[in-house]
């Protein structure tokens, strides 16, 4: 009886490993779509890049919204290596470079992502939500980084704490590297004179 519901157990735990692969697979083969710029993909581009069928893809996620969720926590897994980490507490002449470099990292690896996420959060309330909670994320390490600077600000704290979260934006990294068609290398450079001559005229 102990052996049949070992084995019965082993068949269970089989199973579920491989429905988990599978979910695993759909999400990847959204990123991947996503990735190599179909923004918006649907179900059987889907189904078809990660080798199942429709069916299956609605086997795992009850509607499209749910795999863009899905999509979205995993992409939040992928970038957490690259959060910022630099010290408030060095010289802003050090700390800079290290900011500016570490989020234009990051702001390259989201550009995929993040279009995706501007074209189906207008009909995805969850998209919608990570999306803002992304944004509040980012500005909070902003807040954190350049507490020194913020504090000095006074009663300009807030207007100073916007206009940098801005110029470190995705939509501002997007707007130099698209619209203006800069190298990453210009783009960062760019950034980095924007925020000193702001950080400088708020002293």
């Amino acid at each position: 009886m102990a052996a049949i519901e070992h084995g019965e157990l082993q068949r269970v735990d089989g199973r579920t490993a491989r429905a988990l692969r599978t979910r695993q697979g759909i999400v990847d083969a959204c990123i991947t779509l996503i990735d190599e710029g179909d923004l918006s993909p649907t179900a059987p581009r889907v189904a078809e890049r990660a080798g199942v069928s429709v069916r299956s893809v609605f086997q795992h996620f009850d509607d499209l919204d749910g795999l863009f969720t899905a999509v979205g926590d995993r992409v939040l897994e992928r970038l957490v290596g690259l959060v910022l980490r630099v010290d408030p507490e060095l010289d802003i002449e050090r700390r800079l470079p290290l900011v500016v470099r570490q989020r234009a990292t990051l702001l390259e690896a989201l550009t995929p992502i993040r279009r995706a996420a501007f074209i189906n959060a207008w009909h995805s309330v969850a998209v919608a939500h990570r999306l803002q909670a992304g944004q509040a994320f980012l500005r909070a390490e902003v807040a954190a980084v350049f507490a020194p600077e913020l504090a000095a600000a006074g009663d300009d704290e807030a207007e100073l704490l916007i206009i940098v979260d801005t110029l470190l934006s995705w939509a501002n990294w997007d707007h130099l590297r698209t619209t203006e068609r800069l190298s990453w290398e210009e783009a960062a450079h760019l950034v980095e004179r924007m925020l000193r001559a702001t950080l400088a005229s708020y002293r």
